[in-house]
């Protein structure tokens, strides 16, 4: 079958690999969507170290089961699925939440992964796709799952004002879910004009372009002047010092800030800030079981404007080179999705 291998930084070309074959308590998937990831961009570069060469990277996806095999139960071949990627390795019962289990796992990182024709997963990985759920569609699940689990774990009041820097696929979920959760203003940050046009068409009140020569401090203070004095809430969706700093700057006295963006491994923030002001501060990382069934239901009865967010559908002979475009920079499509 044909799979996008990753043989080092800037280097995952099509090639040919053998069929997946399903363990005990395992399915394959055919792939019928798959998106791409600003994680699988970093791995791809190299910059994260979260990918080992040889990998078949993919996490966002759903298909159709095409093998099943040793003691499944409740599944047949043909089964249209969503694919939690998140899995323990747990030897019996794991005690944690799967995104807190020192035993988790990621398909597309720890195995191979969706960016594939067919791929090999644990059945307790599987959710059913309903009817009416388009592929596409389906694909956005485990981003939303994200987003949702950081609104979940803020604290957010019915019309508190939030701020949301950085406004790709996750910022962009993140302000859909905290207006979910009865955030009432919103302002939304990034580098982009595209991607803040997406922002303002998908419901932001208000964005502010970060200009080259402009300092978190420069944003910060455009956000209080905008909140009355700063934001309830912030969440921060890049995962490097200067936002992660803005984040605080924008955020009132005593406000919650959840970081979300998980890009650069150290930063650097300006800690007396965050005690001084008795700064509420969370990181919020993947999801549960619960925050992916939230995520496939909201999806299914179209709650959620989600459709603008995947501005291109292609084949996954196009892969190697849109994970090129995206990597360099020559590409600002805010989601892409791969179908195998």
């Amino acid at each position: 079958m044909r799979a996008m291998i990753y043989g080092g930084p800037w280097k995952m070309p099509l090639e040919e690999m053998e069929e997946p074959k399903p363990e005990k308590g395992q399915v394959v998937v055919e792939v019928q969507a798959a998106g791409i990831c600003g994680s699988d961009v970093h791995g791809f570069t190299g910059k994260s170290g979260r990918r080992t060469p040889g990998i078949v990277m993919g996490h966002e996806f759903a298909g159709t089961i095409s093998e099943l095999g040793a003691e499944i139960e409740g599944y047949r071949v043909g089964d249209e699925v969503v694919v939690m990627p998140l899995f323990s390795v747990a030897e019996g019962a794991d005690p944690y939440p799967i995104n807190l289990s020192p035993h988790r796992r990621l398909t597309g990182m720890n195995e191979h992964g969706a960016y594939a024709q067919r791929v090999a997963v644990r059945a307790s990985q599987l959710f059913r796709k309903p009817e009416e759920l388009s592929w596409q569609r389906a694909a956005l699940c485990e981003p939303l799952a994200v987003t949702l689990h950081a609104a979940r774990i803020t604290p957010i009041n019915p019309m508190d004002k939030v701020a949301v820097i950085g406004a790709g696929p996750i910022g962009l979920l993140a302000m859909l879910s905290a207006r979910l959760k009865g955030a009432g203003t919103i302002i939304v940050t990034d580098r982009s004009a595209h991607r803040l046009e997406l922002a303002e068409e998908l419901g932001a009140d208000a964005v502010i372009n970060v200009g080259p020569e402009d300092t978190p401090d420069d944003t910060a203070a455009a956000i209080r002047a905008m909140s009355g004095g700063g934001v309830d809430v912030a969440f921060e969706a890049v995962g490097i010092s200067p936002t992660v700093q803005q984040s605080v700057d924008a955020t009132r006295n005593g406000g919650n800030i959840t970081w979300i963006g998980n890009n650069a491994r150290m930063i650097e923030v300006d800690m007396q800030s965050i005690v001084t002001r008795e700064m509420s501060v969370r990181g919020s990382y993947g999801f549960d079981k619960a925050d992916f069934a939230a995520a496939l239901e909201v999806l299914a009865s179209g709650r959620l404007n989600v459709d603008p967010l995947v501005e291109k559908n292609a084949p996954l002979e196009d892969g190697p080179e849109l994970f090129r475009s995206l990597a360099a920079g020559e590409c600002e499509l805010v989601k892409i999705i791969l179908k195998p």
